[in-house]
């Protein structure tokens, strides 16, 4: 059974050193001078007790939520991991006041394009070299 939770940075770094498509270097440092000062949110989720995923994102401003940062471990994919974190996600921000998410990704990664079609993400065009995507919540 999967459980989809509020976790910690460290339970999310720790699901990322087996992600190793988003690369490495993302220290617990790295991750708290992003987030510092803004109002955030960690999710993990777990599967037989073991942390197999995790989203974390962040308030762009009072109406406005980023979804910087997520992964699946590669045993444990396409089994519907990633669509809870994002609906766990989207109901946190939505309840909290935020007006919609934002999400940057890459055509390098068309899984994450699907999943975002999908689940009603439009696509903003480009930032920072990456597809932006929107959804109104």
């Amino acid at each position: 059974m999967m459980l989809v939770r509020v976790g910690t940075l460290d339970e999310a770094l720790q699901v990322l050193q087996g992600v190793g498509e988003l690369g490495q270097g993302c220290t617990h440092a790295t991750y708290m001078q992003r987030l510092a000062g803004r109002r955030h949110l960690v999710l993990v989720a777990e599967q037989g007790g073991e942390l197999v995923g995790f989203k974390v994102g962040y308030a762009l401003d009072r109406r406005r939520f980023y979804s910087w940062v997520g992964g699946i471990h590669p045993a444990h994919r396409r089994q519907g991991i990633a669509q809870a974190l994002l609906e766990t996600q989207q109901r946190w921000a939505a309840a909290q006041g935020y007006d919609s998410i934002e999400v940057k990704t890459s055509q390098a990664f068309p899984q994450m394009v699907a999943l975002l079609e999908r689940n009603g993400y439009q696509p903003q065009g480009e930032a920072e070299g990456k597809l932006l995507y929107r959804r109104v919540l």
